[in-house]
């Protein structure tokens, strides 16, 4: 078997010929198991040599080389339809401004990271554009959206590192909290009225974003905690059924502020909501209303 000094620039130069590849391809070409091939690509991704696709064919990423992003729609065909919906949507329209979503598009959204790059604005305003498009090809768009003069600057920034694996970047921004270390006191409480609940577990209530008044709340808060008080990110929905869609936007929005998820709720979770929150870190309470 060849030495990974050996491989290595050999890998390189397949990628470059003809990326994006798959492993299997890989491996065929260094005539060695996956295995060792994924290995030898995993350290050519930590060292940013190859970058490595968040989309997958049959479970597996392709690699491929800086400046062959143009090549990555041939993933298009393998995305789930809801990814494709949005993908069709942000390649026509360019640009898309995020509180002018439906829950399921933000979130469908934040999962095709190779196609659609998150933006804030300086006023904290979030848009996502057309992956191969620079700033400056769509900032004559955000403005019109914002109605801003067209000579008046507009600072904008990539949120999400494109290039990065979903799966990695939430993993890695997962703060380490154990569900036991706090401890929320269950109270029954009028629906709608979140207020007795912060009272009762003495939350100290840091920002608030009002989305619907009364219905969709976001805040910002300290829980107290054994090991001291801890930030949160608290989502409040007044909603009937609560779906894994909710669970799904309001856990990427907690990854983005690096904060732990406190769910509140209203109503019931729906049985694809009960399957999502198995997999995730979050706490959930419902806030049952008086008889």
């Amino acid at each position: 078997m060849q030495n990974l000094i050996e491989l290595k620039p050999k890998i390189i130069d397949l990628i470059k010929k003809n990326g994006p590849v798959l492993p299997v391809q890989i491996s065929k070409h260094i005539d060695s198991n996956i295995i060792f091939a994924g290995a030898i690509l995993s350290e050519l991704v930590k060292t940013k040599q190859v970058l490595i696709s968040s989309a997958k064919i049959g479970g597996s990423p392709v690699y491929y080389m800086e400046g062959q992003e143009n090549k990555l729609d041939t993933l298009y065909s393998h995305l789930k339809d809801v990814h494709k919906q949005v993908y069709d949507l942000l390649k026509q329209k360019k640009v898309l401004q995020d509180t002018q979503l439906e829950a399921w598009q933000r979130v469908a959204l934040r999962e095709i990271k190779d196609f659609a790059i998150m933006l804030k604005t300086n006023t904290g305003e979030i848009f996502w554009k057309w992956y191969l498009l620079s700033n400056q090809d769509i900032e004559h768009l955000i403005k019109e959206i914002l109605k801003i003069p067209a000579k008046k600057e507009i600072p904008i920034k990539p949120k999400i590192e494109k290039k990065e694996p979903l799966k990695e970047k939430i993993e890695e921004q997962q703060p380490v909290l154990k569900e036991k270390q706090v401890i929320l006191k269950e109270k029954e409480i009028t629906s709608g009225d979140y207020t007795e609940f912060f009272e009762e577990n003495n939350l100290q209530i840091l920002k608030e974003k009002t989305i619907r008044k009364n219905k969709n709340m976001d805040f910002i808060a300290l829980v107290p905690s054994k090991i001291g008080d801890v930030k949160f990110f608290i989502k409040f929905k007044d909603k009937k059924k609560v779906s894994d869609e909710d669970l799904k936007l309001a856990y990427y929005e907690s990854k983005e502020k690096n904060l732990p998820l406190l769910f509140l709720m209203t109503g019931e979770l729906t049985k694809k909501g009960q399957e999502y929150l198995k997999n995730k870190d979050i706490q959930i309470k419902t806030l049952k209303e008086k008889p």
